[in-house]
């Protein structure tokens, strides 16, 4: 079985929770809730990899943040993309897309390899 590895990740998860929070705003234990949804399995980012991502994007104002009170009484902090994060997901859309094709191009002569590799997913 062929695993993801961290490094193939490396990166890369800023964009994943700039797409997330494209949807609108919302805290860490939802967004890593909702990122492992969409993953369908092959990804399982927990709470202690998404907070320093969140921080970073934060101190690069990719992202603001500001608490509020949710239904149970407790403060949660709300992230949301800002206008230079919406940007920066724009452009991180178009460099996946272009190393995506890049990709295809490339390892096109591979799809006739035999086993073909089972996926399985990382626990980050």
């Amino acid at each position: 079985m062929v695993r993801l590895r961290k490094q193939t990740l490396d990166g890369n998860v800023e964009t994943l929770l700039l797409a997330i929070l494209e949807a609108g705003p919302s805290y860490g234990y939802a967004i890593a809730k909702e990122l492992n949804q969409r993953c369908q399995g092959i990804l399982q980012l927990g709470e202690g990899t998404i907070y320093p991502v969140l921080h970073r994007l934060e101190e690069k104002k990719l992202i603001s943040a500001k608490w509020r009170l949710a239904g149970n009484g407790r403060e949660r902090k709300y992230y949301r993309l800002t206008a230079r994060g919406r940007k920066a997901l724009v452009t991180n859309r178009q460099q996946w897309q272009m190393l995506g094709v890049v990709m295809r191009r490339v390892l096109k002569s591979t799809k006739n390899l035999s086993p073909k590799p089972q996926l399985k997913g990382a626990t980050i």
